[in-house]
């Protein structure tokens, strides 16, 4: 096929593709993150397992279970409580709204600046209203998530029996294995060392928003955990949403500035030191592609598409890379230009070196 024709119908197929990623939205995108939590359960439960020898595996799944579900029930606590509390503050934070935007037009010596339309327009109570209903919203998504898990978890047993039946051919089915393989363990790895970074930049964030007395520092902890899995945006928005919030409540610039400090210490050393050597090759992809993928499933399925670009974009890199006619878009993707072309997990150009000629 001519090389006009092949990239044209492959442009065609991606305006395809992502219409229908954006169209049906309200499906995939609840799916798919029903499939990120299903991982994280089934590699919290391997991890419980290959702890203990004794321990077996249904039980180890049980307890990984619990865990989750406790850890979403305490999320849903920690958002009520925090809000009923900003219900009960919310005369304070508007009176000190009022007070910065004073404070602006002095700055600006505007006196006749037109700032009192801006103060009236925001409005702490219905801010809370519509904060109270995206809760709402959002609990209603959990429940169908929460259906797709369980039905994940029924069907995995007849996983393998599947695999035999689409791949009849040996050699295929162990590529197709190894592509699974390498799939899994990339978005296992992202998801484990996400994890780990989110923890760290938590309690550091934690103990400093309590030390200076943030006034719900439980909830912008939780708030920063959940921010730090959006790859760029989420760093910068978890530490402009905690010290915003400061300068509503605080008077003096002090504590905004000392909390400013340590948030943005903690995302920068840890994210430019530790989170590098943790994260390795595991996900191969390029800065620049990071953020264009950042943008794109952001555009495509909202905050979910934000929290799995990611994942997501290295699936579709190991998935176009073991095709001839896609493979060159696997390499643009990745960031060495060496994607994992046969899903074994090792890159090409080390296959390459240690192949005889």
């Amino acid at each position: 096929m001519d090389n006009t024709i092949r990239t044209s119908l492959l442009f065609l197929a991606f305006v395809a593709l992502t219409w229908s990623l954006h169209q049906t939205a309200d499906i995939l995108a609840p799916f798919a993150l029903a499939i990120f939590i299903w991982l994280i359960i089934d590699a919290f439960a391997g991890w419980l397992d290959r702890l203990s020898p004794k321990l077996p595996y249904w039980l180890a799944l049980s307890i990984a279970l619990l865990t989750v579900v406790a850890g979403l029930i305490g999320i849903i606590l920690i958002i009520a409580d925090t809000a009923q509390d900003i219900a009960r503050e919310a005369p304070k934070y508007q009176e000190r709204l009022n007070q910065i935007f004073v404070w602006i037009k002095t700055i600006l010596r505007q006196p006749d600046l037109q700032l009192s339309k801006l103060t009236q327009g925001v409005d702490v109570r219905g801010f809370l209203s519509g904060f109270a209903a995206s809760i709402q919203g959002v609990l209603s998504e959990f429940s169908l998530i929460a259906l797709y898990v369980v039905f994940l978890f029924v069907a995995q047993s007849g996983f393998s029996k599947k695999m035999d039946d689409l791949f009849p051919d040996p050699v295929k089915r162990a590529q197709a294995a190894k592509v699974g393989v390498r799939i899994r363990t990339s978005v296992e790895k992202y998801i484990g060392v996400q994890t780990v970074i989110s923890l760290m930049q938590t309690i550091i964030s934690y103990i400093a928003m309590t030390a200076l007395g943030l006034d719900n520092a439980l909830f912008w902890a939780l708030v920063i955990f959940i921010l730090n899995y959006i790859p760029i945006v989420g760093g910068l928005a978890a530490v402009a949403l905690p010290v915003l919030f400061a300068m509503v409540q605080f008077t003096s610039p002090t504590p905004i500035i000392i909390l400013a400090a340590a948030l943005f210490g903690a995302q920068f050393i840890i994210g430019n030191t530790i989170q590098p050597k943790m994260m390795g090759d595991s996900m191969n992809l390029s800065a620049l592609v990071v953020v264009l993928s950042l943008t794109l499933w952001s555009a495509l399925w909202g905050g979910v598409g934000a929290f799995l670009s990611a994942p997501l974009t290295v699936i579709i890199m190991i998935i176009m890379a073991q095709f001839d006619t896609t493979r060159w878009l696997a390499v643009l993707l990745s960031a060495d230009g060496h994607p994992d072309m046969d899903g074994d997990g090792i890159p090409d150009n080390v296959q390459n070196e240690s192949r005889p000629l």
